[in-house]
């Protein structure tokens, strides 16, 4: 403890402190839950002040805040749209949806769901702040492609946005589902198949 004391001191970085903050934060979170977290554990884990601590976040709630947040942001790096090499929809689909399934069915993104469930109705920012971080900015990049593809005559989507919400479902949510409610997760050859169908099914009732 006397290092890790030792490393947050020699930090003058707010950004460096803020995110060793938000790791402690988010160990405690993941292990215990909201209500069952401990500040006092967390400032252990953190190493530094309490003082400090409460300076970047001054109530649990903000700390829960940021560590959701932070996980919600993290989607970019993950859904790398620039990664995707062919523009043809069916391959675009494929690599689209294996990242996104990838990164949503991580702990981390279970985690927040779980608590979206069991805080939802005391905490309805969880919810709110991971929709407009994550699931809004991955919703509007597929539907703006949706609606290239349309406009370029090689789909058929009268409302872009609907069906982007349409895919996700079909892709993602019953495996998001199968992961909340404990059933492990499918190694990656059937994942792969599950978005080859998944992309088949989409694709058959939006051809042009």
């Amino acid at each position: 403890m006397m290092v890790e004391h030792a490393k947050v001191r020699r930090s003058r970085n707010p950004e460096v402190v803020r995110a060793r903050i938000l790791d402690a934060a988010q160990a405690e979170f993941m292990a215990k839950g909201f209500a069952g977290a401990s500040t006092n554990r967390m400032l252990e884990r953190f190493g530094g002040s309490k003082p400090t601590m409460f300076r970047h976040f001054p109530t649990k709630r903000a700390l829960f805040e940021g560590v959701v947040a932070r996980i919600a942001g993290r989607w970019s790096s993950e859904i790398d749209l620039q990664r995707i090499e062919s523009d043809e929809p069916a391959q675009w689909l494929g690599d689209f949806a294996r990242m996104a399934l990838r990164w949503i069915l991580t702990d981390e993104n279970i985690f927040v769901g779980r608590m979206a469930i069991a805080e939802g109705a005391a905490f309805p920012e969880v919810s709110a702040i991971y929709r407009s971080l994550a699931v809004d900015p991955i919703e509007s990049a597929l539907a703006e492609r949706l609606a290239r593809w349309t406009a370029e005559g090689q789909l058929a989507c009268t409302d872009a946005r609907c069906d982007a919400l349409h895919f996700l479902d079909l892709t993602l949510s019953g495996q998001v589902s199968r992961r909340l409610y404990g059933v492990p997760i499918e190694d990656g050859a059937s994942l792969d198949e599950h978005v080859d169908r998944c992309v088949a099914l989409f694709l058959d009732g939006r051809r042009a």
